[in-house]
């Protein structure tokens, strides 16, 4: 059962958080449980996630996600940096050490920041990049509420 839901999570982060749309100008937000392109308002169907908000496309995947949002964390998460809500930290997310020359690995879209080219190597080399970064011990670690930007005049 386990491997089967794996499966179906790698299934999913292989499109997840953003697609670009046909025309090059604009990128759409991904159901973090179907996988499928939000259409319309993606802010419709919503829920409050960690200090942030995850989108969905139907009420439906709202309520599969508000069941067991365990279920869909590492989905929830790599959402909510994909939309801005979040971003890094100067701290790796795979060993939790303080990045002080940082190297960069693309996963899914996304740049990420790590801490050494120990780090790039084990994620180039894992079988599922996105849990290695997005689970919410890894999450938790490497990645904080992005500040608002202020208006200056």
């Amino acid at each position: 059962m386990k491997r089967n839901l794996y499966l179906v999570l790698i299934m999913m982060f292989s499109s997840i958080a953003f697609s670009e749309d046909p025309k090059g100008d604009e990128s759409k937000v991904i159901c973090l449980v179907s996988g499928e392109v939000i259409e319309g308002d993606y802010k419709e169907e919503s829920a409050k996630y960690k200090e942030g908000e995850v989108y969905f496309c139907c009420g439906g995947c709202k309520m599969d996600f508000e069941e067991d949002a365990s279920k869909f964390s590492t989905a929830a998460n790599f959402q909510l940096l994909a939309t801005k809500q979040y971003s890094e930290t100067n701290v790796c997310p795979v060993t939790g050490r303080k990045i002080k020359s940082k190297k960069e690995v693309i996963v899914e879209g996304l740049s990420v920041g790590v801490c050494c080219a120990g780090c790039v190597k084990k994620i180039n080399k894992s079988n599922n990049k996105v849990s290695m970064l997005f689970s919410d011990s890894a999450f938790d670690k490497g990645f904080a509420k992005s500040k608002p930007k202020s208006n200056k005049k």
